[in-house]
């Protein structure tokens, strides 16, 4: 096999030189840098990772930890997360912190492992899980975390421009009487209830598209037909849009629109909607969050506002590795959703 003296001598430059190219560090001629690589691909010289974990003390591993591996929403969150890794020589690999504790676990876990870095999506990590990563070496970014920390890279969207959003959109094409199914805003009681994991945290991103909407709707001076308790697990949602189905044909007023606060949510109404009859949008229109793939999946296709979740995770991965090679000072990027039209509003 190969070694970077190898390399060195077919090329005619000093090791160190080799290494600067491998490493992007310091400046090269372009001459040299085309010897050098010409002479990696004629030795199909590989570099030691190993190795160089062991000088660096961190690996070119970062991680993507998510509270639900199997949530759709983190697909195009991790593959703009992979694209930028694999262009940076970078291994990318998905952790599931889907019961408590096990965010904790992988923190440790890092730690011993020394890893590059971590990006920790729809969690509830705090100062002292961030200081024990970064104390042993281990840089972070959050993304759409339970609450903000001064000093932390993160990567969020505005979920209270996007509930705005929905509301707007609903009501610039005539609806008036506009309801809203929300995600749980705060932690149920826990008197022996079964309660998802989820739900024991993730409150602000559902406060702040709920406080959007309230607001948009203030400004047009109309109160929300309805406020109705929703989830974002689907298999919680389905026997819970039933539920608000029921308690929409009982109203003397019912919603002529509504904003459901995630795609799941959206789907599940869709799918109750139609069992009980009501048409969408002709008698209900309905308009989702997130701009998942299963929205163009579904008759008739769901009007959703759409995150840029291939951009939160190109960005996240950028700023992560940014802090593992240059030392990057952390940077809060906030990214704006869309209005993704569909056949439901």
């Amino acid at each position: 096999m190969a070694t970077i003296n190898d390399v060195a001598k077919l090329a005619g430059v000093s090791r160190m030189t080799v290494s600067r190219a491998l490493n992007g560090t310091g400046p090269i001629r372009p001459e040299t840098r085309a010897r050098i690589e010409a002479a990696i691909r004629q030795l199909n010289y590989r570099p030691n990772l190993v190795a160089k974990s062991l000088v660096t003390r961190r690996s070119c591993t970062i991680a993507y930890v998510m509270v639900n591996i199997s949530d759709p929403f983190h697909n195009m969150v991790s593959r703009g997360i992979e694209s930028v890794a694999y262009g940076r020589r970078y291994t990318a690999m998905m952790c599931d912190t889907h019961v408590p504790g096990r965010a904790r676990d992988y923190i440790e876990m890092f730690l011993d492992n020394r890893l590059g870095g971590c990006v920790f999506h729809h969690l509830a990590i705090d100062r002292s899980q961030v200081e024990l990563l970064t104390g042993g070496g281990v840089q972070c970014v959050l993304m759409d975390n339970e609450t903000d920390l001064e000093g932390v890279s993160a990567v969020d969207t505005d979920n209270r421009l996007g509930g705005a959003l929905a509301a707007e959109y609903l009501i610039a094409r005539g609806y008036r009487r506009i309801g809203c199914v929300h995600g749980v805003l705060e932690r149920p009681g826990t008197s022996g209830e079964d309660i998802p994991y989820e739900d024991t945290f993730q409150f602000r991103i559902w406060r702040e598209r709920t406080r959007g909407f309230l607001d948009a709707m203030s400004g047009h001076g109309l109160e929300p037909a309805g406020l109705f308790s929703g989830n974002g697990r689907y298999d919680r949602m389905t026997q819970l849009s039933g539920e608000i189905v029921s308690a929409l044909l009982g109203m003397k007023d019912r919603p002529t629109a509504l904003y459901c606060e995630n795609d799941i949510m959206a789907i599940a109404m869709l799918k109750a909607l139609s069992a009980r009859g009501l048409r969408v949008p002709a008698d209900v229109a309905l308009i989702g969050h997130d701009g998942l793939d299963l929205c163009g999946m579904v008759t008739p296709c769901v009007t959703t506002v759409a995150q840029p979740r291939f951009e939160m995770g190109r960005m996240a991965a950028q700023l992560l590795i940014e802090q593992i090679e240059n030392g990057c000072a952390p940077r809060r990027v906030v990214l704006k959703p869309v209005i993704q039209a569909g056949e439901t509003a």
